[in-house]
């Protein structure tokens, strides 16, 4: 997750401009769906308002099979489920034999499950039971670092739906807290929840076996027993939502008849309320199912036309995949690139760079030292560009580039400064912004322009994983680089590195010797997390 000093520098590339209007939501297209998600986070986060919530009291609860990942064509424990049987075959001969096993062993699945729900508790129970919980927890751990999607290839946490990513992140930044509430195993879910979604253990409610304390080589241990616990599923999860939480949401989000109740469950409070269903509509980006809506029927997760007409009736919000979100999953080819123009300085740059960050380093270990990942540069443009349109970028600001004799230019540097945000602060040297400089920008803005569009999503910007969401501040930042730090708000700088505001008032304070560099070199990158110059895409060696 961000580290809380990458969270501050974030803050302070923001604070070098007019505050913007950040889009919390850049994954869901504009429509009553997202207006009323926004509409209800203002009403109930409002203070005065007869509607406020007190933090406290601000509860979303998610499901999590088709509501934060992919459940299909299976649901993902289910092939954790499958995967242990083949482990655990060796083990116990009489599978050959035996069903579900025989037919699973065998590769048939279909056969496996047809017992229904019989079949898949004697799955669960053969394969979930009979260890510690903490050998347990190992076991899910290692599984689901390498387990992948059998039709993406991609590994199953990044199977993650990037709206929902951005939903969530949203409540949280408003107060709220939010649980997952599934009819998935407890203990299958808290390993990675956290990692995924940024929901602790503690905030995961499940289906759960039975366990029982034991001593085993003179330690204490909860050993899983092979019987059900509680099924956290339909009429069960408002019973494990009062066991576990102990407060009614105020928010809830599902996409199956499983989750009717909880949507039930949380309308019946006082007070603002808001329920969300996801259908599954679109087969292209991920799948299509309901059957509400004349969709194909599934056995697991199914969306029934009684719930999407209960949804229409109660006022519940209904999210159509097809038509709400423009980005499914964090990993999509964005059609949209957020780059960054940047010229880079010569030795002597370099040399005094270097020479502040080393300082500001000794006095303040925790800030970064100037390397691959923060290259000392100046930021001429940021811009969102069309994907497809991205050599035509490099043709246009390369032509650019080569008329402006770049190298030969004079940048004066002429004083150090810092952005303040509470006790530190982000330092840099700065260049005058001559003449020639600002040319050379406008010009690339010129360049650049007929292949730019107005903003892009997270997709657009360099992520991992276990940080697939980009704050929509940085993506309005993007947004509005031009006009709102371009021409007369242009300030070419070379960042140095972070410390304290005390100490860099006595850098300050210190006599600037003036120095003259040039660029030796400019590239195209593209943005990843806080505003990063993450992935190098294109360069130009302009030296003559």
């Amino acid at each position: 997750m961000k580290s809380a000093l990458m969270k501050v520098l974030l803050a302070l590339l923001l604070l070098t401009n007019a505050a913007f209007a950040a889009d919390p939501l850049p994954s869901w297209n504009d429509g009553p769906t997202k207006q009323g998600i926004i509409s209800f986070v203002d009403k109930v986060t409002k203070e005065g308002s007869p509607t406020f919530v007190p933090p406290a009291e601000r509860i979303a609860t998610f499901d999590n099979d088709g509501t934060l990942w992919c459940e299909q064509p299976l649901p993902v424990q289910l092939y954790f489920a499958l995967d242990r049987v083949k482990v655990l075959a060796p083990q116990h001969p009489e599978w050959k034999t035996k069903e579900p096993f025989a037919s699973l062993l065998k590769g048939d699945l279909k056969t496996a499950l047809a017992g229904g729900d019989r079949a898949l508790l004697e799955i669960v129970m053969a394969t979930h039971t009979g260890m510690t919980t903490v050998e347990f927890e190992q076991i899910v751990k290692n599984w689901i670092a390498t387990a992948k999607h059998p039709k993406t290839g991609k590994l199953y946490t990044e199977m993650v739906y990037q709206p929902m990513l951005e939903l969530l992140a949203y409540l949280r930044s408003n107060g709220f807290k939010n649980y997952i509430v599934s009819g998935g195993g407890i203990e299958f879910m808290r390993p990675w929840t956290e990692k995924v979604y940024g929901i602790p253990p503690e905030q995961v409610v499940g289906s759960s076996i039975k366990t029982k304390f034991e001593m085993r080589d003179g330690k204490p241990v909860l050993v899983r027993l092979p019987q059900l616990n509680f099924n956290d599923d339909k009429g069960g999860k408002p019973v494990g939502i009062n066991q576990h939480i102990g407060r009614r949401p105020i928010a809830a989000f599902g996409n199956s008849a499983g989750d009717e109740q909880m949507l039930e469950y949380t309308q019946g409070g006082s007070g603002a309320r808001f329920m969300l269903l996801v259908l599954h509509d679109d087969a292209a980006r991920e799948y299509a199912y309901g059957p509400a809506n004349g969709l194909p029927n599934v056995k697991l997760g199914a969306f029934t036309q009684a719930v999407y007409d209960k949804a229409q009736k109660e006022g519940w919000a209904v999210v159509s995949m097809h038509g709400d979100w423009n980005q499914v999953y964090p990993f999509e080819r964005s059609p949209v690139t957020a780059i960054d123009i940047l010229l880079e300085p010569d030795v002597t740059m370099l040399q005094h760079a270097e020479a502040v960050n080393a300082r500001l380093l000794k006095v303040y270990p925790k800030g970064f030292a100037l390397d691959a990942t923060h290259r000392p540069h100046i930021t001429m443009i940021q811009r969102f560009v069309r994907t497809a349109d991205l050599d035509k970028v490099y043709a246009a600001a390369g032509q650019v580039l080569a008329r402006a004799n770049v190298t030969a230019m004079k940048l004066e540097a002429f004083k150090y400064y810092y952005i303040p945000s509470q006790d530190i602060g982000l330092s840099g040297i700065v260049a005058k912004p001559t003449p020639e400089l600002l040319k050379l920008q406008a010009d690339l803005i010129a360049a650049v322009t007929p292949f730019t569009v107005e903003t892009g999503t997270s997709a657009a910007f360099v992520t991992t994983p276990d940080d697939p969401v980009i704050d929509p501040f940085l993506i309005q930042y993007v947004s509005a680089f031009v006009p709102k730090a371009s021409g007369e708000h242009f300030n070419p700088h070379v960042t140095t590195g972070v410390a304290l505001r005390e100490y860099l008032d006595r850098l300050l304070a210190e006599p600037f010797a003036p120095f003259t560099f040039s660029p030796a070199g400019a590239a195209v990158y593209q943005l990843g997390q806080f505003g990063t110059a993450s992935k190098k895409l294109k360069e130009w060696d302009l030296r003559p």
